[in-house]
């Protein structure tokens, strides 16, 4: 399939009227027979480790199987293609849960070749990514992979062969990228990208260095907090992220600059009289310069 047929289809089931995609999903059959092919074909591509799972929404999966389809929510159901993750690493035997413990195991570092397989429409893409975790700051660091070792290479080119077989295309980034006003995801009525609908609208490439705390960190008051910070390639700091999640049930996220400066103030109070989960923001900007009068 090429471009032209690939945005043509997209347009088809993932437009305003979702008649298309609710007949597709309709027709779905739960019984994980699509799994299980994925798990053994992949074992005869490489003896690396691998994880499979379905975008789809899990609410969806059960109303479906209870016949409880007039529940479905058809501008809410989750992304309809599959994500598979490979641990490029040697000598390891299973994902550990593609967290901490595959990183210790890696002796500190994973990495991992991440297929986005649309379910749709025979097209995929792919991310390669590391993810290290500092055990004595009890945090982790994920970004992009852009040079790979030649035994990584290899099986790179397995996979694309083998997907190649299967009659599934991939083009490049800036093809998925493109946003057309007729295409809806869950996410975004109108205007979304060919990524957004074809693999998943929560996640995108990975171009930017991500670090994150572990676990929640409970704070004198009570209140949780979890801190991300953003990097560019050069390793220089963009911005960090605070949220915290009060007693109450109140949300507080501050945005700070590479500077330590807050930019951005968002509080969704859970209740506010009979209303309920309030959304306030503030952009604080730098205020520009005045021009010179003559």
């Amino acid at each position: 399939m090429n471009q032209s047929e690939i945005i043509k289809q997209a347009k088809h089931y993932f437009g305003k009227d979702r008649k298309p995609i609710k007949d597709l999903v309709m027709s779905y059959e739960f019984k994980g027979k699509n799994y299980r092919r994925w798990k053994k074909e992949l074992s005869g591509v490489t003896i690396h480790p691998n994880e499979i799972s379905f975008g789809i929404s899990g609410d969806v999966v059960q109303w479906l199987k209870d016949n409880q389809a007039e529940e479905i929510n058809w501008n809410w159901i989750g992304d309809l293609s599959w994500t598979i993750e490979i641990v490029l690493n040697p000598g390891i035997d299973k994902c550990y849960d593609l967290d901490k413990k595959l990183a210790l195991k890696c002796g500190g570092t994973a990495r991992t070749l991440k297929l986005y397989i649309s379910d749709v429409i025979p097209c995929y893409t792919y991310d390669i990514y590391y993810t290290t975790y500092n055990k004595s700051l009890n945090y982790y660091e994920t970004g992009p992979i852009s040079e790979l070792l030649n035994e990584e290479k290899v099986i790179l080119d397995k996979v694309k062969t083998y997907l190649k077989n299967r009659g599934l295309n991939t083009y490049s980034r800036t093809f998925y990228l493109q946003k057309f006003k007729g295409l809806y995801s869950d996410t975004k009525e109108g205007n979304a990208s060919l990524f957004d609908v074809l693999f998943t609208d929560i996640y995108s490439y990975l171009t930017e260095i991500l670090r994150f705390s572990d676990k929640e960190i409970i704070e004198k008051s009570g209140t949780k907090f979890r801190w991300r910070e953003y990097y560019y390639k050069s390793g220089a700091l963009k911005e960090r992220i605070e949220s915290r999640w009060t007693s109450s049930g109140d949300y507080l996220k501050m945005i700070l600059d590479n500077k330590g400066q807050i930019k951005e103030v968002e509080v969704t109070r859970k209740q506010i009289g009979r209303k309920k989960h309030q959304n306030f923001k503030l952009e604080i900007e730098a205020p520009s310069k005045k021009r010179k009068q003559s």
